[in-house]
């Protein structure tokens, strides 16, 4: 049977991170998933993206990494743990967790003052 409405098509197609999952059990090793999918901008304009799977990696707090550049992909030359990643991202939970607790916290009553000469 053939396929309906084939066409070739050119384009550029890449693999991206498209998310990243921090699992941090209370009584076990804390873990890293990379979800990647592939993506294909077709010469047309047009955006295909198809998932390719994940990639695990454990916590090793005295891990180093690599920084790259988001915007185009070099490396800067520059080093972190993931230890001081890990740092980073519990103070971005609590940060947002304290925000979270601020705003949820109802206005302190005002005192009720009685009436003079009673």
């Amino acid at each position: 049977m053939s396929n309906y409405n084939e066409q070739s098509v050119t384009g550029t197609e890449w693999t991206r991170c498209k998310r990243i999952v921090i699992s941090n059990p209370l009584a076990a090793q804390p873990e890293i998933r990379y979800d990647e999918e592939t993506v294909l901008t077709t010469s047309a304009g047009q955006t295909l993206k198809s998932a390719q799977g994940y990639l695990t990696v454990p916590f090793d707090p005295s891990a180093v990494i690599d920084l790259y550049d988001p915007a185009t992909g070099q490396p800067t030359g520059q080093t972190v743990t993931q230890g001081e990643i890990y740092a980073l991202v519990y103070s971005a939970y609590l940060t947002a967790a304290n925000a979270r607790d601020v705003a949820n916290t109802p206005p302190a009553e005002e005192p009720i003052e009685e009436p003079q000469g009673e």
